[in-house]
């Protein structure tokens, strides 16, 4: 009876261990970025035109620094205080998007924690004409937006900048794309590479 017992016992405590445990996790968890795969970004490369590349597309190595100014009370001086600096922290792709649609570059992650996932974390709309200049539009995971706006700053070099202000700070996000694929000039590609 009290082997019964016991083993009944033993049964229900492995059964609650069980249930105890953390379910998997889904593949992908919902997230607020529009997601192509690969397919999808070979279709926006090949539908465009012979000889429609842009400058500006390519492969890009992206920095943050996060600053936060202020005046002193007493003095008035600006003071101004690095928050966050993120060196080389994302791997991106600024892509041309469809034709007629309503923005006219991408940029899609290529350093996203899901293999085989590209979400479309900003867009790019040109606002100057010749195109030198752009708003971006970049997509925070909460679903939030920022208006950033950019400029090429070199040949390989695009900038962009975002301030906000809280209470009597002013908080800048400064952006430093740097362009990995392809370069402006080739030959900086390889050191020592024949014309």
């Amino acid at each position: 009876m009290t082997t019964k017992i016991l083993l009944v016992f033993c049964l229900c405590f492995s059964l609650t261990l069980l249930q105890a445990q953390p379910k998997p996790t889904t593949f992908l968890k919902k997230t607020p970025y529009e997601v192509v795969d690969f397919e999808d970004l070979m279709h926006r490369y090949l539908g465009k035109e012979v000889g429609s590349f842009n400058q500006l597309e390519g492969i890009y190595s992206v920095s943050c620094v996060i600053t936060k100014s202020s005046k002193a009370f007493f003095t008035g001086q600006l003071r101004v205080k690095v928050v966050e600096r993120k060196d080389n922290y994302a791997r991106v792709a600024i892509l041309k998007d469809w034709p007629g649609s309503q923005r006219d570059f991408i940029e899609v992650s290529l350093s996203y924690h899901v293999s085989n996932v590209y979400p479309i974390m900003g867009e790019l709309s040109a606002f100057a004409s010749g195109g030198q200049a752009f708003i971006y539009k970049h997509i925070e995971p909460d679903g939030k937006y920022r208006d950033f706006s950019m400029a090429p700053s070199g040949p390989d070099l695009i900038e962009g900048e975002f301030s906000e202000m809280h209470k009597r700070k002013t908080i800048t996000y400064k952006l430093s794309y740097v362009k990995l694929y392809p370069k402006e000039h080739p030959q900086d590609l390889v050191a020592g590479a024949k014309e």
